[in-house]
């Protein structure tokens, strides 16, 4: 058949291209035997020397031929193929703008290009598919394989590295569709099964499980690019939607691919249009179907989450379809919709300059948050409060909201998921961490500053309401106060009128009745009785026949006449509102007059903002004094959390405690304390953490110097001393022993310390003691802190003084007891024990205070207890010499404090 006569139309299988469809329809007349193909491949490649793209026409049962033995021929015979189909269509998608742009084309010359293009585009595609499906298989079969081995495995299958021929190829798909091709096709309308050849390649390289890896990413971005000009130039949307809905039901590893190309189409293409359709689809879905397919919904779910990161504004739109899932049974989907939801608080509606409508919106997602906080299932519970995490770490929760989300997260404390439990200390600790309010939240400290600035705030709105009802005195009252200067004023005019022609009064011309009336009224207020009584006489002259200056009795006296005036004038109904003054008027009175009430108002505005100011800092010391209660509520409930069997949950637990504490909350030392014999706890975990909570706490105090940060650690562990129990004091000692060992003390540490116990530098006698008590921790792990200054240890704690300090002497005693090395000796490493020399003067120190010393049965209780317990009692009954001084301790003590014939 001639390649003008017939007409290639691209099949569903490659089986429809041996059947006779229709008239005119290609045909392919021979399927080669795989001995002849590379022939019949070089034949091709001379014609296509010759007739450039168009020789595809004679020569496609060659490439058809290929492709039906693809899994038998030789490698190398399928690279060649590939190059050559490449180059083939590189070649034509060079030619075509000038062939589209020809005006004198003939149909013909258009039917054999068209049908080119659409034997090469196949050609490309189906070789390419075939690679990757052969890829694919080798793939699976390789799996035991390292990465090396498996690359390796690939080239020898193919004679090539596939991979990197992907890409190459989707790049010229990708600028053949950039033509403008449609002009090859009848009335300029491409036909969909082209469109779809070309997309369906995209969509099968997707379906590969190592797209996702780094490595492929060129070809991701080839895909996408490719994919994105088929939407934006061949009205691609309702075919791309419907498969990436199915790809995310059947593939979980294209989640995260189709996010970074959809937002990619939605931004640089503008497409975003495809977010609503997908969304859409999402939608639409029945929950009682995805509750059937959890696979399907972690894909729906996951692809929704990346996606809200990615394009939250863009997403918000479509929002209200997915609200139907959240009452849906699956819980991934409620997670998926509520992480949407905080990614548009965060990213969108974040901010103190938003609209109504946008707060509105803020709101209501974080009312949706707070209510799914007591959801049915643990994982959504848990979510939600790491949502809310996220917000007040990024500092996005409005104050408002502050009390409601930790309230939720104290409550859900109780859960009986640990995963929530966890997930709440975590919030907590992200609510101290950025808390608006101050670094120190102790309630005890707010409460005064609190109670102080509530009762000044009470104060200035109590005078506030009195300078109000001041101003809002009653007119009749205030005409009766001013009556009796004003009597007298008028009186004193009335007498002698010359007075008053000093200051007179005009009235302008343009001036009404009205308005001299509201003149008199205000010069009434201001007391300035004279200046009114004389503008009034002027203006009953002025206006005889206007209200109120034309009712004038005479037979009332002139003073009768001028008060009666003067009172209606005052008390008039208009008197109460001062502030319709015309202008002109105002323009009249001095400038003295004017002043008065220019000072007023900036007065007013002065007493309104600090009004204001009060009232903002009351509700911030009330906002953290309620924040401070609610973290103290919670210390309380996540101390008793500390001993759970979840090692997760106690390393949560510890590490809040750390942050309380540097918060400065009071009761965060129990928290502190409470950790303590988790040092002893089989898991390495817990134990590294606690070490790390009190390196954390204590080994970086705030300090100018070494010398300064030195007192302040020992300060602090000075603390931890008070009042604590034996156990207390031995996992202290553990602690210090693996701080030492490892070198984490700064030998400044133990320079302060031997000062203070010699007293080189002032301190207490509780102090004193608590120094050598450190002294004998550190020595557990360096014996050598004690051991070279034994002498001095001795003199300090067992040297004779009245009275004797026995505690001293007992904390002595214990730190020279950690000299000796107390762990079990390895098998073969025996090593002699520790042993002072007989004439060390330790033990005649000890003899002399056993023996010589204040012998009451406490005294000799304190010492002689650690004695025995540092294995020193052999020494002492060797060198105690037998005599009288051992009498009273063998015949009993005389001790009146206790029973008779009783020793200590």
């Amino acid at each position: 058949m001639s390649p003008q006569l017939y007409e290639f139309h691209l099949p569903l299988s490659p089986e429809e291209l041996l059947k006779s469809g229709g008239v005119n329809q290609y045909v392919v007349q021979e399927v080669l035997s795989i001995k002849h193909l590379p022939s019949h491949l070089k034949a091709f490649q001379a014609a296509f020397r010759a007739q450039g793209p168009l020789a595809m026409l004679e020569h496609f049962d060659t490439i058809y031929s290929i492709l039906h033995h693809f899994r038998s021929i030789d490698p190398g015979l399928k690279e060649d193929t590939l190059e050559f189909l490449i180059k083939v269509v590189s070649r034509h998608s060079q030619e075509l703008p000038t062939i589209l742009d020809d005006a004198a084309l003939s149909v013909s010359d258009r039917s054999a290009h068209l049908n080119a293009l659409k034997m090469n585009c196949y050609a490309l595609i189906r070789l390419l598919e075939s690679f990757e499906t052969m890829t694919s298989q080798t793939s699976l079969m390789d799996l035991d394989l390292s990465g090396k081995g498996r690359k390796a495995r690939a080239k020898s299958a193919h004679g090539f590295d596939w991979e990197e021929e992907r890409q190459p190829i989707l790049q010229l798909l990708t600028q053949l569709l950039q033509l403008d091709i449609r002009h090859l096709w009848n009335h300029s309308i491409i036909e969909e099964e082209f469109i779809s050849l070309v997309t369906g390649c995209c969509y099968r390289l997707l379906e590969n499980p190592t797209i996702s890896h780094q490595k492929n990413r060129p070809t991701r971005e080839a895909i996408t690019c490719l994919l994105g000009v088929a939407l934006t130039r061949y009205n691609h949307m309702l075919s791309a939607t419907v498969k990436i809905i199915q790809m995310l039901q059947h593939f979980e590893h294209l989640a995260s691919v189709l996010v970074a190309a959809v937002s990619l189409w939605a931004t640089d293409y503008g497409m975003k249009s495809i977010v609503g359709e997908i969304v859409r689809e999402i939608g639409q879905k029945c929950p009682q179907e995805l509750s059937r397919d959890p696979s399907g919904a972690k894909g729906f779910a996951t692809f929704l989450t990346e996606l809200a990161e990615r394009v939250p504004a863009i997403l918000m739109s479509s929002i209200c379809i997915l609200l139907d899932h959240l009452d849906g049974e699956n819980y991934m989907m409620r997670n998926a919709v509520l992480a949407a939801m905080a990614e548009m608080v965060l990213q969108v509606l974040n901010g103190d300059q938003l609209e109504a409508a946008a707060r509105d919106t803020r709101d209501q997602f974080l009312d949706t948050l707070q209510a799914h906080g007591h959801d049915i299932n643990s994982f959504v519970r848990s979510r939600v409060l790491q949502l809310f995490t996220r917000i007040v770490q990024q500092k996005a929760l409005p104050l408002t909201r502050f009390q409601a989300v930790v309230a939720l997260a104290v409550g859900r404390l109780a859960d009986k998921s640990v995963l929530v439990c966890k997930n709440a200390i975590q919030l907590l600790a992200s609510f101290l961490a950025n808390n608006p309010f101050s670094c120190k939240l102790s309630d005890t400290d707010l409460a005064g500053p609190l109670q102080k600035e509530t009762q000044k705030l009470q104060e200035m709105r109590a005078q506030r309401r009195a300078a109000a009802a001041s101003t809002m005195l009653d007119p009749e009252d205030e005409w009766e106060a001013m009556l009796p200067e004003l009597k007298a004023t008028l009186q004193q005019l009335l007498k002698l009128p010359q007075e008053g022609e000093g200051m007179p009064e005009e009235i302008a011309e343009t001036e009404t009745a009205k308005e001299v009336e509201s003149r008199i009224r205000q010069l009434l207020a201001k007391a300035s009785y004279r200046q009114a009584i004389i503008l009034a006489r002027e203006a009953i002259g002025h206006f005889q026949e206007s209200q109120p200056f034309c009712h004038m009795d005479p037979e009332d006296s002139e003073e009768t006449r001028f008060l009666t005036l003067l009172g209606t004038i005052f008390k008039g109904p208009e008197a109460p509102t001062q502030e319709k003054t015309p202008q002109g008027a105002v323009g009249n009175l001095g400038s003295g007059e004017t002043g008065c009430e220019d000072q007023s108002a900036p007065e007013k505005h002065r007493e309104d903002d600090e009004l204001v100011k009060q009232e903002m800092l009351v509700q911030y010391l009330q906002d953290a004094y309620s924040f401070s209660q609610k973290i103290t509520e919670a210390i309380g409930i996540i101390s008793k959390m500390m001993y759970e069997h979840t090692t997760t949950v106690v390393q949560e637990v510890i590490e809040f405690f750390v942050m309380v504490f540097q918060f400065g909350v009071p009761q965060a030392l129990f928290g502190v304390r409470r950790m303590l014999p988790l040092i002893w706890s089989k898991e390495p975990g817990v134990r590294e953490a606690v070490l790390n909570a009190y390196r954390q706490l204590y080994l970086k105090p705030k300090g100018d110097s070494a010398r300064a940060k030195a007192q302040t650690l020992i300060h602090n562990l000075s603390l931890l001393l008070v009042d604590a129990s034996v156990g207390t004091i031995q996992c202290l000692e553990e602690i210090l022993c693996e701080f030492v060992q490892k070198d984490e003390l700064k030998p400044a540490v133990t320079q302060v310390l031997w000062e203070r116990a010699t007293e080189k530098v002032p301190c207490s006698p509780l102090e004193r003691c608590s120094s050598v008590m450190l002294l004998g921790m550190m020595a557990r792990g360096k014996p050598e802190i004690v051991g070279s200054n034994l002498d001095t240890l001795v003199s300090i704690g067992l040297d004779e003084k009245f009275p004797p300090d026995y505690r001293l002497a007992q904390q002595v005693c214990h730190a020279i007891t950690n000299i000796s090395d107390r762990r079990k000796p390895s098998l073969g490493k025996r090593h002699p024990p520790f042993r002072l020399p007989q004439e060390h003067c330790l033990f005649e120190r000890l003899r002399e205070m056993v023996t010589k010393g204040e012998l009451q049965s406490r005294a000799f209780g304190r010492i002689g207890s650690f004695v025995c317990r540092g294995n020193l009692s052999f020494l002492l009954c060797r060198y105690c010499p037998p005599g009288p001084t051992l009498d009273p301790i063998q015949r009993g003590s005389s001790d009146p404090h206790l029973p008779a014939g009783r020793g200590p």
